[in-house]
């Protein structure tokens, strides 16, 4: 028998009558009765329980009971049910193990994606996306989300060990779609939807809370500062009833604020007792919310998609075309994406195959200032939180009138009188300045395979990336960055890489003995060429080309290249379905370490038994009870910028110009013996399922263990030279030198809770729990402090280390910390010396982690007739986050800087007992320092996505000649609980939180026809 690609089969000596029977593991078995025909069309169905699903492996597939590695798929159905334009965004929650961040809204964001944990502290922990077969380095957001047939998450050695040294993160293999056979389809997508903000804002003091808060904190500064002035005098002179003591002359807080948006006069909004006058009235109440202002963008989505297939024996086809208009709700936040894909396979003679899959992408996108999510006075996200609810943001008269110029348009207040941010207006700046970012995509991958002998074949494999990426900046000359003569920026990224590959293939039946044996090798490519420029002086207004300004700033280009060649093999085996063995090596050559260790062997094996084949198995109500292991070796190569292509290589940083002289210094010595992180993974599985296909799911216990940790180890000046200009005057030098672990149990249960004829229901629950720990660290430094964690044997990569708040003095409203030392400031409470000093405070771990003690997801499909209902949550429990933000709204007297709500805990009297310190504009950095006071819970419920869809009567389409049409109403980030509200939990995984553009809430009415 001689068998092709297409599922056709061709057998000699078979006589012109009889009945040919046909079988395939998961499939029922069929008996075909011919007579005098040369060609005869046998189509198997699967059986009622059968487990007939084919998973995507590395280099091919597989059936899923023959399957011995850990994976989960995404199917196209639940892509589509989705209102997303980047495709990594559905991965949230579709797997036991598998931790995916909540994107932002920028235009174009990518979730960070994390596979059993952290395996790395300086390097890349993110999977590795395969597309098609070939490794990306392409921008997912420009791959069409309607073009993706799957999504497979593999996770152990027993996948990820054929991507040798990029494997250890895991790896996220995408599957475009293809032609179907006998199949011909047009089909056409239309969405219209609604874009909003899905994180609301911290809960903040009103502009009536606020004032008399800043009064207290005002007289409080002069009642237990230096002056001493005693609290009835010292409240008199904060409202501004008092202007002189001690021959001393004062101003009220509404000069120290700068504004006064009440009808009445500075020294009345507060008494002398900091009571808000009865009488006060803001003049321009409407005015006062920065975060309406900035959050005033289009807040639409429109989304169109045509494609075709059709598919025969010889050959199929699939093209589609797609088009994407998003207004975020940020002002000038957008992004407009054209996307196209074309298809073809085809078999023109019985040896040979060949294929093309080739899509490009071109989009225009303007985005935010807040990608860092830092403290520029530009960013909206900063600014609209933090600026006190008392700053307009027009400029008003003294009678609260909007002041207009000569076209009538009200004029923006520059606030030049605010204490914060002065000189500054963010909503202006966004809409004068601009953030213009254009991206072209070209994904091409190619095949040819020749059917050599029955059962063995040989291929091919051609895949090239390219993504040119345009980034255009202006600053404007009126205020801002760029006053007073404004900035023009222009950066150019260009990224290619190519992948090229000859695979070998036999499979052999004999008996009840199944072999599959791949051998072969492979080329990678990688180039990212950079090239930036600014000027400034701009010359005529409305032309941002870098011709229109005087004067040059910078210029400046680089180049990355990295290149792997690798030999590859696996071989799988089976018995009659019931015993399995694979096993996989791959010897990779890697430029990113010296000659001398750049090549490494890389490896798994992997067994699995389906006890439910086995004879003496007689259990009706078991479908499957596969028990499954695997070990093996992968590793990690991948880095940010020059750390990730030349890590061995002495490095140094040009520029360093004495006004004509050219120079350079050195900012990384080499190392020769430095190679990549490897990680040692063992996985122990059961797969089961029960009451036919009614019951089912999987058990796992993972151990990922990586060594040769990569550290960048600071260098004595002695052992280097001069001084580089890196991090403490210090030389670094890349070395392997430490090792963690991360082990866990997963689980995963699927159900087919009620099956019926009109009513139907499935769930799907996963659940993961995860330890992670360092076994190893440099000699020479046990202990690294990174921001607030450490890094030291026996704790986690995410384990906070920071001073630690020990509580409120109740005499005098003094915040106190742990130390460890006795000096002036520290008295002893118990067994406990503490100080009201935060900087005599000491370090230390506090005990908690931003690692959850468990996490995971949980899905409901439903349908009832012509309705179907999805919905999906994702949830985790345990691990601290350090809310920052909430931090700084907790300053406790910072002038001219909003508040959060529960500075209304504050001590006021002797005696009180609380957990916030005394409002104090003398005291602010002793009082809300970085310490765990600001540690929070992490865990969370979020409502990810719900999709509700109607398929219409078959006699309604008639007249159409439609074969199908549904109308659906889907959303995405409808809610997400935590313990404190704004806090984005779900927006990394370190326990820390930022000022980022927050995730959208998109909500999408659409209908889908099928020719």
């Amino acid at each position: 028998m001689r068998v092709y690609e297409n599922g056709n089969f061709s057998l000699a000596g078979v006589p012109k009558s009889g009945v040919i029977v046909a079988s395939y593991l998961g499939y029922g078995t069929k008996e075909v009765a011919i007579s005098g025909q040369s060609s005869v069309a046998i189509q198997l169905s699967s059986e009622e329980n059968a487990l007939d699903e084919v998973v995507v492996v590395a280099y091919g597939s597989v059936n899923k009971a023959l399957a011995t590695g850990s994976s989960g798929k995404i199917s196209a159905e639940s892509i589509e049910k989705r209102p997303i334009t980047n495709a990594l965004n559905s991965i949230a929650g579709s797997a036991p193990g598998v931790q995916a961040t909540a994107s932002g809204g920028a235009p174009g964001a990518s979730p960070e994606i994390r596979i059993r944990g952290f395996g790395s502290l300086a390097a890349e922990n993110g999977a590795l996306i395969v597309l098609d077969g070939a490794v990306f380095d392409g921008d997912m957001s420009g791959i069409n989300p309607e073009d993706i047939e799957s999504i497979s998450v593999l996770k152990d050695a027993a996948t990820t060990a054929m991507y040798g040294s990029r494997g250890a993160n895991g790896v996220v293999l995408i599957t475009t779609k293809k032609g179907k056979l006998d199949s011909k389809n047009l089909s056409v997508k239309a969405s219209k939807g609604w874009i909003s903000r899905g994180l609301p804002e911290y809960d903040r003091v009103s502009a009536e809370q606020y004032y008399p808060l800043m009064w207290e904190t005002y007289r409080n500064s002069l009642a237990y500062g230096n002056s001493a002035i005693p609290l009835d005098i010292a409240g008199s002179i904060a409202a501004g009833q008092t202007t002189q003591y001690n021959n001393r002359d004062y101003t009220g807080i509404a000069r120290q604020l700068g504004y006064n948006p009440f009808n009445v006069p500075d020294n009345e909004v507060v008494d002398a007792n900091g009571n808000l006058n009865p009488n006060a009235r803001l003049l321009y109440p409407d005015d006062l919310n920065w975060d309406e202002q900035t959050t005033q963008g289009g807040k639409q989505r429109q989304n169109y998609n045509l494609n075709y297939s059709g598919g025969s024996a010889s050959s199929d086809y699939y093209g589609s075309f797609g088009y994407t208009d998003e207004q975020r709700y940020l002002i000038k936040s957008n992004l407009k994406r054209y996307t196209g894909r074309l298809s073809v396979n085809t078999q023109p003679l019985d040896f040979f195959k060949t294929g093309l899959n080739i899509s490009g992408n071109y989009s225009n996108a303007q985005y935010d200032n807040a990608e860092d999510g830092g403290t520029s006075f530009i960013n909206p996200f900063y600014i609209s939180r933090f600026i006190g609810p008392i700053y307009p943001v027009h400029l008003h008269d003294e009678n609260g009138a909007l002041v207009r110029d000569a076209n009538g348009q009200p004029q923006y207040d520059f606030g030049d009188r605010r204490p914060f941010a002065a000189g500054r207006h963010a909503v202006y700046e966004n809409l004068m300045d601009s953030q213009k970012r254009t991206r072209g995509q070209i994904n091409a991958r190619a095949y040819g395979t020749v059917f050599i002998l029955p059962g063995l074949k040989a291929t091919t494999n051609i895949s090239f990336d390219l993504l040119d990426d345009h980034n255009r900046l202006y600053d404007n000359p009126v205020i801002g960055d760029g006053a007073p003569s404004g900035r023009g920026y222009q950066y150019f990224y260009r990224t290619t890489s190519y992948t090229f590959n000859q695979l070998l293939e036999y499979t052999k039946s004999f008996g009840k003995h199944n072999l599959n044996v791949l051998a072969g090798h492979e080329n990678y490519s990688y180039k990212y060429n950079n090239f930036n420029g600014s000027r400034s002086g701009v010359i005529a207004e409305g032309i941002t080309e870098l011709a229109n300004f005087a004067t040059v700033l910078g210029l400046t280009s680089y180049e990355h290249n990295a290149t792997i060649e690798s030999y590859l093999s696996r071989v799988n085996y089976d018995y009659d379905g019931k015993y399995i063995l694979s096993g996989s090596l791959r010897r990779d050559g890697n430029s990113k370490f010296a000659p001398g260790v750049r090549w490494a062997n890389f490896w798994s094996l992997s067994g699995a038994w389906n006890i439910d084949r086995e004879n003496f198995f007689d259990v009706s109500w078991v479908d499957q009870l596969k028990f499954r292991a695997s070990y093996g070796t992968v590793g990690n190569d991948r880095g940010d910028d020059a750390f990730g292509y030349y890590p061995y290589q002495a490095l140094y940083l040009l520029g360093r110009n004495n006004q004509s002289e050219a120079g350079f210094t050195q900012n990384t010595l080499a190392n020769e013996d430095l190679t990549w992180e490897t990680a040692k993974n063992f996985d122990l599985g059961l797969d089961f399922s029960l009451f036919k296909g009614r019951l089912g799911g999987s058990f796992e216990f993972f151990n990922r263990e990586t060594s040769g940790l990569i550290f960048a180890v600071p260098q004595q000046m002695a052992n280097g030279g001069n001084y580089s200009g890196s991090d403490n005057g210090f030389f670094k030098i890349n070395r392997n030198i430490g090792n963690l672990y991360n082990r866990g149990v997963e689980l995963e249960l699927r159900g087919q809770i009620v099956n019926t004829s009109d009513f139907k229901y499935s769930a799907t629950l996963n659940w993961t729990t995860l330890k992670n720990q360092i076994t190893k660290m440099p000699d020479d430094q046990p202990l690294i402090q990174d921001g607030t964690k450490a890094y030291s044997v026996g704790h986690s990569v995410y384990d906070f280390y920071m001073r630690r708040f020990y509580g409120v003095d109740p005499e005098n409203g003094q915040a106190l910390y742990y130390t460890n030392q006795e000096t002036a400031n520290t008295r002893v409470i118990g067994d406990d010396i503490v100080t009201n000093q935060i900087g005599e405070a000491n370090y230390t771990y506090t005990g908690d982690s931003a690692i959850p003690d468990f996490f995971g997801a949980m899905s409901h499909n439903l349908s009832y007739k012509d309705f179907s209902l999805f919905v999906q949550f994702t949830y985790q429990v345990g691990g601290k986050v350090y809310d920052n933000a909430y931090r700084s709204l907790m300053h406790g007297g910072t002038y001219g800087t909003a508040m959060h709500v529960d500075a209304l805990k504050r001590w006021q009297n002797p005696g009180d007992i609380t957990d916030v310190p005394r409002l104090d504009n003398g005291q602010v950095t002793n009082y809300s320092g970085a310490s765990d006071r600001f540690l929070t819970d992490a865990s969370y419920f979020q409502l990810n996505t719900v999709s509700l869809s109607y398929s219409l009567p078959k006699k309604w389409l008639t007249p159409l000649k439609a074969q199908n049409a549904n109308v659906y109403c889907s959303a995405e980030n409808l809610a997400l609980w935590t313990k404190r509200k704004g806090m984005n939990t779900v927006g990394a995984f370190n326990g820390t939180v930022d000022n980022t553009y927050n995730l959208n809430r998109v909500v999408s009415v659409g209908v889908n026809l099928t020719f």
